[in-house]
């Protein structure tokens, strides 16, 4: 098996992913500030007081399709055609499901480090901090992103199979 083609792909397209990913926070932050109430701190939240808008959830809905129906699952679906094309005996399974979840474990440490830590710990644009919650020392909270991040990290997994097994199966009815 071509590992390093595979790593490539998968870390590559990740990257494209998270780049997307990126943009849409903003847009999304620009749009309706507290479009991801749910996932800042609870003392942030509670001093938010208040739960999100009626704009934030439709802006938090069109970030989701946008992210992922409209770039996520064509992106995944061009890391499966080029890798295919790239490997040696064209796209299996394993292969497949090892490209994808290196791209969703991409898009999770990206969102970690880059956004969460540097971003938003770190930088903490105005843009991404809730009204009347300005100057909360658990925006600095390093461990809250990192227990969501690990939280989620079992859809990498998910992603990985699912991608490979619908991958594979393309293939073989193709």
């Amino acid at each position: 098996m071509q590992w390093l083609t595979i790593v490539e792909y998968g870390v590559g397209y990740g990257l494209a992913l998270s780049l997307v990913f990126t943009a849409a926070v903003f847009a999304g932050a620009a749009a309706s500030r507290d479009f991801l109430l749910d996932d800042y701190p609870p003392a942030i939240q509670e001093r938010y007081g208040r739960p999100k808008s009626a704009r934030g959830r439709r802006v938090a809905a069109w970030v989701g399709v946008f992210v992922w129906g409209v770039c996520g699952i064509p992106l995944m679906t061009l890391a499966m055609v080029e890798l295919g094309d790239a490997l040696d005996g064209g796209l299996a399974f394993l292969p497949a499901a090892i490209c994808a979840a290196l791209v969703f474990a991409t898009l999770s440490v990206y969102d970690l480090i880059v956004l969460d830590w540097i971003i938003l710990v770190g930088v903490r644009p105005r843009l991404l901090v809730l009204p009347g919650t300005e100057g909360m020392p658990e925006y600095g909270d390093m461990g809250f992103h990192l227990a969501a991040a690990l939280k989620g990290s079992p859809l990498i997994v998910v992603v990985g199979l699912v991608t490979g097994g619908l991958s594979a199966l393309f293939v073989e009815v193709l």
